[in-house]
Parts: C-alpha cells; structure tokens; sequence
C-alpha cells in the first residue's frame, strides 16, 4: 500500500509538473507583466495560482460526476484525454507557447486586471492539458490517500509555479530563454509519452 501511495505520488508530480511547465510559465508571465511594479506582480500570481488550485481540485471531484451524467465511459475519456495532452505535448515541442509570441499579442491582453485569470491560470497553469491530467488521475485514484496524495501533488505544483512567477528574473538570467525554451521541449516530449500512454491503456480496457 505505501510503495502503491509513493508511485501514485510520484506520477501526479512528475505529469503535473511537465504540463504545467513552471520554468515556461514564469516566462510567459515576466512578458506580461514586465511594465508593472514588484506588488502588482506578486498580487497577480498569487491571484493566478490560488484560482488554479481550486479550479483543479473541484474539476478533479467532480469531473467524474460530469462524465457520468453525459454517458461517457472512463476509457473512452482517457483516449480522447490523451489525445488532448498529446496536441498540448505537440505545441511545447514547436515553441508556440514561447513567450516571444505573446509580445505581437499584447493588445489581447489590455485589461491587466484580469490577466490573473487569463491567460495566466487559463490556459498556462490550468488549462485544458491540466485539467485532462487531473481528471484522469482522480479516476485511478482508489482509496482517500489517492485523492490525498493528488491534492497535494496539485498544491505543491501550483505553488512551485508560483515560486518561479516570483522568481522570473532571477530564472531568466540562470537559463536564458533559450535554455528554458529547451526546457520546454523535453518537458513536451515527455508530456507526448504521457499522452500515449493514456491512450493506449484506454483503447487496451476498451478492447480487452
């Protein structure tokens, strides 16, 4: 039970963190707010993470709930999971989440106000990619430690991106956006992995 609990632990954390992709983020976020002042930056992710949290907690709950009410079956939903995570997967390799986009894009983000909620928390920190990804693990979970073990894996990955937000600079003079634009590739290429996986443990259920 307690290596089944680890490996559980270590599987939420490993898939979140790579679809959350804090380094990528931070980046995303130093773009958006580079013009405003250290406050207004720590108020707006803050603001970001703490959305996210309860947006993926009561998604993870009642997702299931949801799926149940609209007749789809666990696996078929874990195919087309996969599926999304895979096109997700496929983006962060071509770079199209790279912050340099965003700077051609500012007018779509005039109300600063609510750049919290997007695209910060939606879709960067819980988007369509994390949401699938929570959902998906809150179907595998199989006693109260599992939804434990999730919730945490979620907080603790929220709160590491928001620790890299806060740190942008810092980061950004570490690695370089090239290096975390590499960064961002790996972790899509493990993030295809994933998606594969989900895919063919669906069609397996399905068919056998």
């Amino acid at each position: 039970m307690e290596f089944a609990g680890f490996k559980f632990l270590l599987s939420t954390m490993i898939s979140l963190f790579v679809i959350v992709d804090p380094l990528g983020s931070s980046s995303v976020f130093a773009t958006l707010t580079k013009d405003m002042t250290a406050a207004e930056q720590k108020r707006i992710a803050w603001k970001a993470v703490t959305m996210s949290i309860l947006l993926l907690i009561t998604f993870g709950f009642v997702g299931q709930a949801i799926l149940s009410y609209m007749h789809i079956s666990l696996n078929a939903f874990k195919v087309a999971g996969g599926m999304l995570l895979f096109v997700a997967a496929f983006r962060m390799i071509m770079g199209f989440h790279d912050p340099e986009q965003l700077t051609s894009e500012k007018s779509a983000y005039k109300d600063v106000s609510n750049i919290a909620l997007f695209p910060i928390s939606i879709p960067l920190l819980a988007g369509p990619g994390v949401l699938t990804t929570t959902l998906l693990f809150t179907t595998e979970a199989s006693h109260v430690l599992d939804y434990a073990v999730l919730i945490f894996s979620i907080v603790a990955i929220q709160f590491t991106a928001l620790a890299c937000m806060l740190g942008a600079g810092k980061l950004a003079r570490i690695f370089g956006q090239s290096g975390i634009g590499i960064i961002a590739r790996i972790m899509g290429i493990l993030l295809a992995a994933l998606a594969v996986q989900f895919v063919v443990d669906g069609i397996k259920a399905m068919v056998f």
